[in-house]
């Protein structure tokens, strides 16, 4: 080995350094990309766009069926649909510029949604598929295109 020097460490490093750099830079970016495209894809899946669903009163939910309403409780909400499925989960949502945490239905078809809060009551007829959030109490229903559970 004489006669062949190996260069300094520092000199090592700044090599090592110069091919991990690359390398992790673009993982980074993956990742990150990666991170953003689901954070969207999740703000698709629970958007609150949509058509406001019809408001009913009280006797027209009442008689949109004989049978008794399937109701579902979540936290201190009730909600009575007519028929079809439904499915609850809690989510955030950036409303107003802050993040507010909701209580979030969705239904495949109730017919008709009753909601009950401490601080509510609401009736609406959706045509089709609906989600019911739920802010501080305060239930927002809006129309959503046909889907299955599990979609």
């Amino acid at each position: 080995m004489e006669g062949k020097r190996l260069p300094p460490w520092p000199l090592r490093l700044l090599f090592a350094a110069a091919v991990v750099s690359p390398l992790a830079s673009s993982w980074y970016r993956a990742e990150h990309k990666a991170g953003l495209e689901a954070r969207a894809e999740e703000a698709v899946r629970w958007s609150l766009d949509g058509d406001p669903c019809p408001v009913i009163a009280a006797a027209d939910f009442a008689a949109v069926s004989r049978r008794a309403p399937m109701t579902t409780a979540f936290d201190e909400a009730r909600l009575s649909r007519r028929i079809g499925h439904a499915q609850c989960s809690r989510h955030v949502y950036r409303l107003d510029g802050r993040k507010r945490e909701a209580q979030v239905c969705d239904f495949t078809g109730p017919g008709a949604l009753a909601v009950e809060t401490p601080k509510a009551l609401a009736y609406w007829a959706p045509p089709a598929a609906a989600r019911v959030a739920i802010f501080d109490g305060q239930p927002r229903c809006v129309q959503l295109a046909v889907f299955r559970m599990g979609e």
